[in-house]
Formats: structure tokens, sequence, C-alpha cells
């Protein structure tokens, strides 16, 4: 009984405790509403946005904590399990407070956000071994700056090593302000909880973090994730197409790629939103099920067929830029300083070496063919090149080394580099101008290579392009013969043939048979029926004609003196 009532007194505590709470969030909030309102950019400095962005990353230490911001405080790491792009926050990286101006670094920190609340993303938090804790209202405002932007297309926050106070404070705020938002928070207490939720190897973890998980656990397990043999998802791409391409695009490559170009081109944001996994996974299982050659995308939508292009090629056994390339592309001129020697560059020297095996350089034409599609409708799409290059170049790599990886596909705006003026009355015009750095110099990545292969996509890809018109009519000026080949072996006995020749032969054997057996008085001329034809008969006169062909064939090899190889695109049985 007594420890019945001390429990009613401790919940009535709790729940008076969280009401001052709440009330002390709204008061808060009201507070910073105010200063933002008579303290914004536009009212106090008298400047525009694009102004006040660049005199903030500026400050007046020549732009060293927008760097630090950028490489050691927020930082690009990969992608999820479902291609979504990871953005990781290190607690434990915090400045001092005494020394830094933390409402610069919090207007430094949305500047960062900027360059990835377009798609969905998922962000990692964390939380643990920090020497400098923000104060709780510098915590409010900025999640209260952090508005509906920022949020909408944030589909998970992962919150590592949660300290007891930060727990109290998000969830006391998302309960006032944002009980939706509070459904995308995990808290996880250890690395092993999170390897769970996304590609932990794809993340780089600082010591300090490290440090504080062996207070949580021994080990951090890294579970498999090992999927069961499959007929197109993480199969070699010489299995699928052949070394020469001569097999054709795969077909959850040829399907996604139908029907984005009949039905998509002006989708909004095309490969920057991300079905559920559910949806994607009932997709692949249908590839995978036996007799299933192709999806109806119409049934899943453009989205999925987008999601399911983007995985196949993220699960690749081989990127498609191999590791020992990563050179190779920084070594690329400068598109926004030498657009043709870059071009050049991309066409003579990247493609040809990327073209490993030459199948490569097919399914990469035929993949930023679509991409240059959709950046032509961009105006209404909002998919311009850049965008298109920065939601792909992720799925294009991946090696032993994350923080390569991460380095050769970021989208950071910042460098060293003194910020371009925006240029013209649309301000969308520069959004696809991309500062690529890296940790300390600004060189091109593969992000920098998307790009000038969707926007050159023509002068790149030509020799291909022209290559694969000249097989397209050599093959349509060929002759073409009724196809028929023999089964696999253990099935000799047995010959494969159209209907039509099944229908023809039926037709002729069935005639001479009935003339036969009239001749030799089995039947009467007036009786109408016809002998069956059995198996056995089609299968004999099929075997012979075949045989026959073939000896045909040699003997014009024979005459022609050998001509050159033909490579077959596909072939219909």
């Amino acid at each position: 009984m007594d420890s019945g009532n001390g429990f009613a007194d401790f919940a009535k505590k709790f729940n008076s405790f969280g009401n001052q709470l709440g009330n002390n969030i709204k008061r808060v909030f009201n507070e910073g509403q105010g200063a933002r309102r008579t303290g914004s950019s536009e009212d106090v400095l008298g400047l525009d946005a694009e102004a006040f962005r660049e005199a903030t990353i500026a400050g007046n230490d020549g732009g060293e904590l927008a760097t630090y911001v950028n490489e050691k405080l927020v930082c690009e790491a990969g992608v999820d399990f479902d291609s979504r792009p990871m953005l990781v926050f290190y607690a434990c990286r915090m400045l001092n407070p005494d020394v830094v101006d933390y409402d610069r670094l919090l207007n430094l920190i949305q500047f960062r956000l900027d360059d990835f609340v377009e798609s969905d993303y998922t962000v990692v938090l964390f939380a643990a071994n920090a020497r400098y804790n923000p104060s709780v209202k510098w915590l409010f405002t900025a999640y209260r700056r952090l508005g509906r932007k920022y949020k909408k297309n944030l589909k998970a926050l992962y919150i590592v090593h949660p300290l007891t106070w930060v727990r109290v404070v998000m969830t006391a705020m998302n309960a006032v302000l944002s009980p939706k938002f509070a459904k995308k928070v995990r808290w996880l207490d250890t690395l092993s909880e999170l390897a769970q939720a996304v590609p932990i190897s794809q993340i780089n973890i600082p010591p300090e973090v490290y440090q504080f998980n062996a207070t949580k656990e021994v080990e951090v397990r890294v579970p498999a994730h090992a999927r069961p043999p499959s007929r197109f998802f993480g199969v070699p791409l010489e299995q699928l197409m052949g070394v020469h391409g001569e097999l054709g695009l795969p077909a959850p490559v040829a399907d996604a790629l139908d029907y984005l170009y009949t039905n998509a081109l002006e989708v909004p944001d095309l490969f920057r939103r991300t079905p559920p996994p559910p949806t994607l996974q009932k997709v692949r299982s249908q590839y995978e099920a036996g007799g299933h050659v192709s999806v109806a995308y119409a049934v899943w939508g453009e989205h999925v067929a987008a999601a399911v292009l983007k995985t196949w090629c993220r699960e690749l056994p081989q990127p498609i830029i191999p590791p020992h390339y990563y050179e190779l592309i920084r070594q690329m001129p400068d598109p926004t300083v030498q657009p043709d020697q870059a071009a050049a560059y991309a066409r003579d020297v990247i493609l040809p070496a990327l073209a490993d095996p030459p199948c490569v350089s097919l399914l990469l034409a035929a993949l930023f063919g679509l991409l240059r599609a959709v950046a032509d409708h961009a105006s209404v799409n909002n998919m311009t090149s850049g965008r298109l290059a920065a939601a792909w170049a992720p799925n294009f790599v991946h090696s032993s080394q994350p923080d390569v990886d991460i380095t050769m596909c970021s989208v950071t705006r910042f460098s060293e580099a003194p910020l371009r003026a925006r240029g013209g009355d649309d301000e969308d015009d520069d959004d696809d101008v991309l500062d690529l750095a890296g940790a300390s110099e600004n060189r091109p990545n593969v992000v920098t290579l998307a790009k000038l292969m969707v926007d050159q996509y023509q002068t790149i890809f030509k020799p291909i392009l022209e290559a694969a018109e000249a097989l397209t009519k050599k093959q349509a000026s060929a002759p073409r013969k009724p196809p028929r080949t023999t089964a696999p072996s253990g099935m000799a006995s047995a010959v494969q043939a159209s209907d039509e020749d099944i229908a023809a032969l039926v037709e002729e054997m069935g005639q001479t048979t009935v003339s036969q057996m009239q001749s030799t008085g089995s039947i009467q001329t007036a009786d109408p029926v016809r002998p069956v034809v059995t198996a056995e008969d089609i299968t004999r006169r099929l075997k012979a004609e075949q045989e026959a062909d073939v000896r045909g064939d040699s003997a014009a090899q024979a005459q022609d003196g050998g001509d050159e190889d033909v490579i077959v695109i596909s072939k219909a049985f």
C-alpha cells in the first residue's frame, strides 16, 4: 500500500515537472520568435539572404569555422540501407562557447544541411563524450530554427549514446512541438545497435566514440546482412550483360529505364525520394521469383522504379567506378573552368578506363541517357544535372575505405576558394553549381564527373553511341533465319522451334502422310481423316533441317573466306 502511494506521488511530481518544462519551452520559443523578428539579416544587417550567408561563412576568421563545421562537426557518410544519404553530427567535437559564437555556429550548421534537405536523408548523432555542451536555450533555438524544410525529408534521426538530459530535453520538445517528428527519433545505446540500423562501415567513427562505447559493450557486433542467391541483384555485371554487352541490359535496368522514359521525365524530385522498404522488397522478390522476367512498374510508381535502379547499381559486386580509378578522376580538368577539356578527358581517358569489362560503358551510356533526358525537363521536375549527380554518385562507388568514398561523393559547397556570386534572377540557377571540395583541396570527384556526363552526354558518349548505331544497322541488314537452337545438355533429343515452325511442319507432314496412305490404299480418297503427327515425327524433321542448315552455313563460310565476327545483342527463342 505504501509502495503504491509512493509511486503515485512520484508520478504526480513527474507530471508537474513535465508541465513546467513544457511551459518553459513555449516561453523560450516565443522569445526566440521575437528575437528573430527583430534580428533577421534583412532588418538588422540590411543584407539579403545570399549576402548574409556569405558574410556568415567568411566571418572574422576567413571561413575557418565554416571549414571546421563541414569537415569535423557535420560530415557526410555515404548512404544507408535504403540508398538515402547520411549526415553525422559529432557532439565530442563541439567547440568552447566562450570562444566560438554559437549563433554563427548554428547558421553554419543550417547552411550545411541545406545541401541535403531537398532529398530524403538520414542523420546520426553521436552524443557522448562532449567536452562542451550547448545550453538548453540554444538547443531550443536550433530545434525551432530547423523548421519543416529540414524535418520533412528527414527519414530517421539516430541518437547514439544519449545522455539523460539530452533524452529528457528532446522528448519534451518533441511532445510539445512536434509529436510527428518524435516518431523519426531512434535512441541507440551501443554501436552494435547502430550497425543494425545503418551500414556502420560507411561512417567515420572517432576514437572518443569508441572509448565511450567500450563502457557499454565489449565488442561491436556488425551483422553480415547476407542475402540469399539472387538472379539479378548483387550479381556480377558481365554475368548479366555478357562481357561485351551481348546479352543486353538486365531486366531490372531495362524495365526501370523503359518506365521512367515513358512516364517519369517530368516527375518532381525523381531519384531523391525513397519508397518504403517493404515496397522495394516486394519488387525485388518479384524479380527473384522463378518464371518472372520483368515487373510492371505501373502498379508501383515512378519513385519505386527509380529506387530499384539505384539499388541494383549500388549492389553490384564490382562498383561501376572502382577505387583504383579515384585518382584518375581527381586529375580531370575542372569542368567549371575548362568544360571542353574536361569532356574530352572524360571521353578519352576515364570512360575507356572504366570499360573493364566493356559492358560497363554500355551500362553507363544507358543510365546517363536517362539522366540527360530527366535534366532536360529540370524546369518542371526540379532535377538539374547537379542534383542528379549528387543523388547518383554514392551508388557508383564502394570500397574498404569509406572515408575515401565519402570524399569522392562529397557535395560540400564550402571550400577554401571564395564563393561565386549568384547571377541572374532565377534563384535556382546556382543551386546546380557545386563547389566540390576534399579535405584540404578543391579537386573533381565522382559528383563532378557525373554532372559533366549529364551536361556533355553527346560529346562524352559519342563513340559508344556511334558503335551501337553501326552495330544495329549491320544486324538489321543481315538476312534473318527462324531461330532454332538445340536444347541444354541432357535433353539432346529435344529441338526447340517457334509455334509457326511447328504448325507448318504439322501441315506439311500431315499432307505428305495422307498422300502416302492414299497411294498405298490405307484410306480412301474421300476419307477426310488426317493421321496424327507425333512429337517424335516433328523432332526428327526439325533435327534433319537443323543439320542441313549447319552444313549449308559451313559451306557458305568456306566460300566467303571468313567474315568478321558479329556481336549478337539479343536472341529470341
